[in-house]
């Protein structure tokens, strides 16, 4: 549920004084009242795992008590104003069904082309992972994202991200991402810049506290954003695609660092006007003494009042011409090293006759088309994306596609990711475990001398709530079923 405070933090105050020559008398009275409420938390259907976004919503609605409202430029996604369980703490949300976010962190994915021809797709600065989440289901997994994040620490959350998600077209980097550009020119059809900034949401929230904010902090932030976007802008193949955003409204580190870029390349970009079909809030023309580029007002800039969000703002540029780029040799390591080898294909067919014989349906033919080539090394079965093969085989990385199981004597045991993945269309050798049963399964715990009838021994075998909800995946044995749930989904 939205709060209100009776007084503004001043560091709020003192930064929403300095647009009021640039609003009505009448937004810079709505923006003053919006920025003493907290902003309600959005949930976006992970489309990975739902076929039907508007029905689950409706259902998770209904479950949880949620009084929402539509998000105007995302249909798979829904502010929560009001709810008797949040969203941060259902069942649905740890398995991966949904992400929650500030709804206007939604928008800069959302401004990208739809296209089911498969892509490669660039997220600088992906960490924590929401919007890497949101590119992966823009083409169904079927385009090949890079997560980069130049910050080795974050990279584990970002990975368990993407697990529970269900992503496997993907890799993740740990580079400079100002690199990038000269290691990779003219390469990406898709690049998401969310660039790091001084978070000047003009809002009071919890998880930020409003702090104070200097023009040298705004200038040095502006200057790193700046040689992020060149490197961005090198990166991209012409008529690609730039979507440059930021979860503050500081034109220093927004207009001004598009319109630097422009300054730097006048021929080479566009700033595209997004047909989203609602009211878009304009880009600045000018800000203090500084006039910007007559196109930026293309961009959006996300006042809190608007949508009831989050300050944000966001623009997307179209590569029209060349961009020079001092080309250098990235990091190199060989794929050979890693031990993997792709199966043959008559391997492949065994494999997959085994899948249908266990689970009903056929699985590696869809992957393979997904751009997804099974690999092997040892006993372990490894999704390697083909888009990596053919486009970055020698690039290290810190994560890559999706573990897909093991063969012991010829049979195979699928892994714990393509059960989260999959495991909702599986026909076969699933077991809806008992309500009395889940919160122990849930914690970790095997469930023992149960009637575990149609399902085959020694098999790894998908569980489901009464509710449908795949809750991971089982080995059977005798009179047990063997927990293999992964810390990441454990209640404790």
């Amino acid at each position: 549920m939205t709060e209100s405070n009776t007084i503004l933090p001043p560091e709020i105050q003192q930064a929403i004084t300095r647009y009021r020559p640039y609003l009505s008398p009448s937004d810079y009275q709505e923006l003053l009242a919006a920025a003493n409420r907290a902003a309600p938390s959005a949930v976006r259907v992970n489309l990975l795992k739902s076929s039907d976004p508007t029905q689950d919503l409706a259902t998770w609605s209904d479950r949880y008590g949620w009084q929402t409202t539509p998000i105007p430029f995302s249909t798979n996604s829904r502010q929560v104003l009001s709810s008797q369980t949040p969203p941060g703490q259902t069942l649905e949300h740890r398995l991966g069904y949904y992400y929650v976010q500030d709804a206007a962190s939604i928008l800069p994915v959302s401004l990208f082309s739809t296209s089911t021809t498969p892509k490669l797709v660039l997220d600088m600065a992906a960490s924590p992972g929401g919007k890497t989440t949101q590119l992966v289901d823009h083409n169904l997994d079927r385009d090949f994202v890079i997560a980069n994040d130049s910050s080795a620490p974050r990279l584990s959350a970002l990975r368990t991200v993407l697990q529970v998600w269900g992503s496997a077209n993907h890799m993740i980097t740990n580079f400079a991402g100002e690199r990038l550009g000269d290691w990779f020119p003219q390469t990406f059809d898709c690049i998401l810049l969310d660039a790091p900034c001084s978070m000047e949401s003009l809002r009071v929230s919890a998880s930020h506290p409003p702090r104070p904010i200097t023009s040298d902090e705004r200038s040095r932030l502006a200057t790193r954003q700046l040689a992020l976007l060149i490197s961005a802008a090198k990166a991209l193949k012409p008529g690609g695609e730039l979507v440059y955003s930021t979860c503050t409204l500081a034109p220093e580190e927004d207009e001004a660092v598009v319109n630097a870029l422009l300054d730097l390349a006048p021929d080479a970009f566009q700033i595209d006007k997004i047909p989203l079909g609602i009211p878009q809030a304009p880009g600045l023309k000018a800000f203090q003494d500084q006039t910007f580029h007559p196109t930026l007002q293309n961009s959006w800039r996300v006042w809190p009042h608007i949508f009831e969000t989050n300050g944000f703002f966001a623009v997307r540029l179209t590569k029209v011409a060349d961009f020079s780029s001092d080309a250098t040799r990235p990091p190199a390591r060989p794929f050979s090293a890693t031990g993997f080898t792709p199966i043959a294909h008559k391997q492949l067919g065994i494999l997959d006759a085994q899948i249908v014989d266990l689970y009903g349906i056929s699985l590696i033919p869809q992957l393979t088309q997904n751009g997804l080539i099974l690999h092997q090394r040892g006993d372990s079965l490894h999704l390697i994306p083909k888009a990596y093969l053919d486009n970055f085989q020698a690039l290290p990385f810190h994560s890559l596609g999706m573990p897909f199981g093991k063969v012991f004597h010829g049979d195979l045991a699928l892994s714990v990711d393509i059960i989260n993945r999959f495991g909702n269309l599986f026909v076969a050798n699933a077991w809806t475990i008992p309500a009395e049963n889940v919160a122990q399964w849930l914690s970790g715990q095997d469930v023992r001398n149960l009637d575990f009838q149609g399902l085959k021994m020694g098999s790894v075998v998908v569980i489901r709530d009464e509710m449908g909800r795949n809750l991971g995946a089982g080995k059977l044995s005798a009179h047990r079923l063997r927990n293999l749930l992964p810390n990441r989904n454990l209640l404790i």
